[in-house]
C-alpha cells in the first residue's frame, strides 16, 4: 500500500475517533440528572385590593385589639396610617393622606418615630417633617373631627414613648431641640414647660402620674410636675441606650450582645430571657413583639410563650385576609404601642 493513502486512511480513523467522542460528550452533557429540589411555597391567588377605613367608635371594628403601622398601601400616592387586627385581618386605612399632611407642605412620616394613639382611641400624635431637613413638628388627628393640628410652630419637636396620660386630655413631649420636658392638653392648647433638660430618656407611667426618666446612673422617678420623687440605681451592667421602661414603671426591657430581657426595675439582676429581636412593648406592657426569619409574633408577658401573629412568605409579607403584599418591615419598624 502506498505511503499516501496510509496517511490519508490514518487521518480518517482519527476524524471518526475524534467525531465519536464529541457524540458521546454531547450526549453525556445532555443526560437527565435527577434534581432534588426543595418544594415550592405555594401562595394565594392575589384578591383585588379592597379599600377598607376605619370608622371612629365601631364596636365590630375594635371586638378585639389592633395593630397600629404606618405603610404606603396599593394604589395609593403616599404613606399612611392603617390598622389591623392583631389576629392580621381587618386591615383598614386610619388616616388618609389628605388628613394627614398639610395641604402644599412637603412634609412626610418621620420613618423610625412611632405614631401613638390616646388611650381613648379618638386622637394619633404624629410626627411630621421634610426628608434630610432637621425640621420635626408634632401633629395631633382627632379621628372623632376628621381634623388635624400643628402643636406648635417649632422646628425641633419630638415624642417620647408612652406620651398619652390615661385621661387622653394630655401628653408629654420634648420640644425645642429637647431642651424642655413639656406638657400639652388637647382643650386649652396650653403648653405646660415641665423641666429643662437634653435627656431624650423619658416614659409616661400608665398606671400612675409619674415620669420615668432614664439617667446615666439612675433611673429618676418624676411627678407630672418635674419634682423628683425616688432614684433607682441601675447597675453596672446596664447602659440606657440598651432598655427602656415598660409602661406599668416596674421592669426594663433590656437588651445586650447575648438577647433580650425582662428586667425587674426593684431587683435587676433577677432577668428574664425573651426571644425577641428590637422589642416592642404595648401600652398595657403584657406583651412585647418581635420578629425574625418568617414570622412576626409577640412575647405573652404573663403566659410565657411566644404567640404569632402573621407570617411571611418567601421573604414576602402578605396580609392575612387579603393575601395582598404589605411593606417588609413596616409592622416590625413601627412601635406597635396600641395593642390592649
Amino acid at each position: 500500500m502506498k505511503t499516501w493513502v496510509k496517511v490519508v486512511l490514518s487521518v480518517v480513523v482519527i476524524l471518526v475517533l475524534l467525531i465519536g467522542i464529541l457524540v458521546s460528550y454531547v450526549i453525556w452533557d445532555n443526560r437527565e440528572i435527577p434534581v432534588k429540589r426543595p418544594p415550592l411555597i405555594k401562595e394565594k391567588v392575589l384578591k383585588p385590593f379592597e379599600l377598607k377605613r376605619e370608622i371612629y367608635g365601631d364596636p365590630d371594628i375594635f371586638d378585639q385589639p389592633r395593630i397600629q403601622f404606618s405603610w404606603h398601601g396599593p394604589n395609593r400616592e403616599k404613606t399612611e396610617i392603617w390598622s389591623v387586627k392583631i389576629d392580621g385581618t381587618d386591615l383598614r386605612l386610619s388616616v388618609d393622606a389628605e388628613l394627614l399632611y398639610p395641604e402644599g407642605e412637603d412634609l412626610g412620616l418621620q420613618p423610625g418615630f412611632s405614631t401613638y394613639r390616646s388611650p381613648d382611641n379618638r386622637y394619633i400624635l404624629v410626627m411630621l417633617g421634610k426628608y434630610r431637613v432637621s425640621y420635626v413638628a408634632v401633629y395631633i388627628v382627632d379621628l372623632k373631627e376628621q381634623t388635624r393640628k400643628k402643636v406648635e410652630d417649632t422646628k425641633h419637636a419630638f415624642l417620647i414613648r408612652y406620651p398619652w396620660v390615661s385621661d387622653s386630655k394630655s401628653f408629654f413631649y420634648l420640644r425645642d431641640k429637647t431642651e424642655s420636658l413639656s406638657r400639652y392638653y388637647l382643650n386649652s392648647g396650653k403648653i405646660e414647660t415641665i423641666k429643662e433638660t437634653s435627656s431624650k430618656s423619658f416614659y409616661v407611667q400608665q398606671t400612675a402620674e409619674i415620669i420615668n426618666q432614664i439617667g446615666i446612673k439612675d433611673l429618676i422617678r418624676l411627678d407630672f410636675n418635674g419634682s423628683e420623687l425616688e432614684r433607682i440605681p441601675l447597675g453596672k451592667n446596664v447602659h440606657r441606650m440598651t432598655h427602656y421602661v415598660g409602661p406599668g414603671g416596674d421592669y426594663f426591657i433590656y437588651q445586650n450582645y447575648e438577647g433580650t430581657y425582662f428586667a425587674p426595675i426593684k431587683n435587676i439582676n433577677e432577668l428574664e430571657k425573651i426571644k425577641v429581636g428590637r422589642p416592642i412593648i404595648n401600652r398595657n406592657g403584657d406583651k412585647v413583639f418581635g420578629g425574625g426569619g418568617s414570622i412576626i409574633y409577640y412575647y405573652d408577658r404573663f403566659l410565657k410563650k411566644n404567640i404569632i401573629f402573621y407570617k411571611k412568605y418567601g421573604n414576602r409579607q402578605y396580609n392575612i385576609e387579603t393575601g395582598f403584599r404589605m411593606g417588609s418591615l413596616s409592622l416590625i419598624n413601627e412601635k406597635l404601642n396600641d395593642v390592649q
